[in-house]
């Protein structure tokens, strides 16, 4: 008992898997900051009728700093995107497209698709829950929308940005049809983050409850890593990888300052998914 007690403020060291590199998660946050800024900058402009974007408006400091933020907030997230893309260009060049549609890929593949079948059935009791590897169906769902949705919304918006530049080459119709096609892709693109799969994934998944910190820390208990990729755990005991990718995490009070920080950012996300799914429902009966 007394070794208990003697023990009790000093540091416990926890064996994680390391899963994410500081690259990828200085990446997560820019993009998470960058696209919370356009939301706020952006959205307004889509339902500047509502009393609601003239508030949010004027607490961005006005059509005129709105504007001067959405811009910046867009450079940050195209560059967070085009070195992404390098990156990856440049992994799938040295390996020579090897292990491009893989177990470990980000890329679909038809196992993505077997799982989406199997989890619906082991949601009504129908079938077990499909194994998974390094990334999960979801996971690549969410990777490939931003991919996708954000090179839509970078072209339209510099074509609306640059509009004498982009009337030169294109009809001044396409203006109209890019406003149309940014705004629509940016308001999709919210309901995903705020409402759909991202939020459930990260927040309100079995196991993820109050917040699925790995983007953050970069790791996550092995027990944890054991349970969900079940299918790359074993791949890496196979080989004798495992030990390559656990690392050795010290919980201090720094830990627990990071866990109140993490619960913050879940009740904004909370706020924000409720007030987005009120929004929509408005905007829909409306």
């Amino acid at each position: 008992m007394s070794d208990v007690v003697a023990n009790a403020g000093k540091p416990r060291p926890a064996v994680e898997y390391k899963r994410f590199s500081a690259f990828h998660r200085w990446i997560h946050f820019l993009v998470f900051a960058s696209f919370t800024v356009l939301v706020f900058t952006g959205m307004p402009l889509k339902f500047d009728q509502t009393t609601w974007a003239k508030w949010v408006m004027n607490a961005t400091g006005g059509v005129t700093a709105a504007g001067i933020y959405h811009r910046l907030a867009a450079l940050v997230l195209v560059f967070c995107w085009s070195v992404e893309m390098i990156a990856m260009a440049v992994i799938v060049i040295k390996k020579r497209g090897r292990g491009l549609f893989n177990q470990d890929s980000i890329l679909p593949t038809k196992k993505d698709w077997r799982d989406i079948k199997g989890m619906f059935a082991w949601f009504v009791g129908r079938g077990p829950k499909p194994q998974f590897a390094r990334f999960t169906y979801w996971e690549k769902f969410d990777f490939l929308s931003l991919v996708i949705g954000t090179a839509i919304i970078a072209v339209t918006g510099f074509m609306m940005w640059f509009p004498e530049a982009t009337t030169r080459v294109l009809p001044g119709i396409f203006l109209n049809i890019a406003l149309v096609i940014h705004s629509s892709e940016a308001l999709l693109a919210v309901g995903v983050i705020f409402i759909f799969v991202h939020f459930f994934s990260a927040h309100l998944k079995p196991g993820s409850w109050p917040l699925d910190r790995v983007i953050f820390t970069g790791s996550l208990p092995v027990e944890q890593y054991k349970e969900e990729r079940e299918l790359e755990y074993a791949e890496r005991e196979r080989q004798g990888t495992l030990d390559a990718v656990l690392t050795v995490k010290t919980v201090t009070w720094r830990t627990h300052v990071a866990n109140a920080i993490w619960y913050t950012i879940t009740v904004v996300a909370a706020a924000a998914a409720v007030a987005m799914t009120a929004f929509l429902i408005w905007w829909l009966v409306a």
